[in-house]
């Protein structure tokens, strides 16, 4: 708490927060009788006026503008510290943090890489009938796998094969996002390669980092994706889908 005194005073050094620390000190060695007829009124005043310049005004409303989740997040932690308690209301925004940080996991964000005119790759929604050319879909899935998520990675798949205008026969996943896989979502992409095998769509792998690369090894999904489909590039990668498939692009 001295720091508070220190910093609405204007100090903005160690000497100031050092100097208030003292005076508190010599208060509460030497000044304890005499503030035991202080109303408690009045020390409560004095605490709630201490505790309400600590409110960040401007930094709440800049994450109103930026981001209304983690306002909404921050409004009840502050509610909980004024209705419970300091402790309960750390932890509760704890709790809630990881919550949303979950929540983003298991809903992350996909899209499907289209060429604009200027040849540069863009995301757009990954819907049925997105394509990103025929016969060939770019899928990009913006977390890492696990047993809670992986669900929704095979229905976009999918849905992108089978509301495909013409069949798809390559897909490539852009796998700069997922940095691991967990042993459910490796057992469930090995069910979803079968899938697809059947339907003659072959998978390929572009921008995966090392530790995916290290997590398909440790889970033998060399059939998944095969070492002669997995790409450091994306232009490497359509390069090698058109020259097995000239209709690609």
């Amino acid at each position: 708490m001295p720091s508070a005194p220190a910093e609405r005073s204007g100090g903005r050094t160690q000497l100031a927060h050092l100097t208030v620390a003292a005076v508190v000190a010599v208060v509460l060695l030497l000044l304890v009788d005499a503030l035991q007829y202080l109303p408690r009124c009045v020390l409560g005043a004095i605490v709630f006026t201490i505790a309400v310049g600590l409110v960040d005004v401007r930094g709440l409303r800049a994450i109103l503008a930026e981001s209304p989740g983690e306002f909404r997040l921050a409004l009840v932690t502050a509610a909980v510290v004024v209705g419970i308690g300091v402790e309960q209301g750390i932890l509760l925004a704890m709790g809630l943090s990881l919550l949303r940080h979950v929540r983003q996991s298991y809903r992350p964000h996909t899209a499907v890489l289209v060429a604009d005119g200027g040849g540069v790759w863009r995301g757009v929604p990954a819907v049925a009938g997105a394509t990103s050319g025929p016969g060939l879909v770019i899928f990009r899935f913006g977390a890492d796998l696990f047993y809670a998520n992986v669900g929704r990675f095979v229905d976009a798949v999918q849905t992108l094969v089978g509301g495909a205008a013409t069949p798809v026969a390559w897909l490539v996943v852009d796998g700069a996002a997922i940095t691991s896989i967990d042993y459910s979502a490796a057992r469930t992409l090995q069910d979803l390669h079968a899938d697809l095998t059947r339907l003659r769509v072959t998978l390929v792998l572009v921008h995966a980092p090392a530790s995916l690369l290290a997590d398909l090894d440790r889970h033998h999904l060399h059939e998944v994706f095969a070492a002669d489909r997995v790409f450091d590039k994306l232009h490497d990668a359509l390069a090698a889908v058109a020259s097995r498939d000239p209709s690609a692009p």
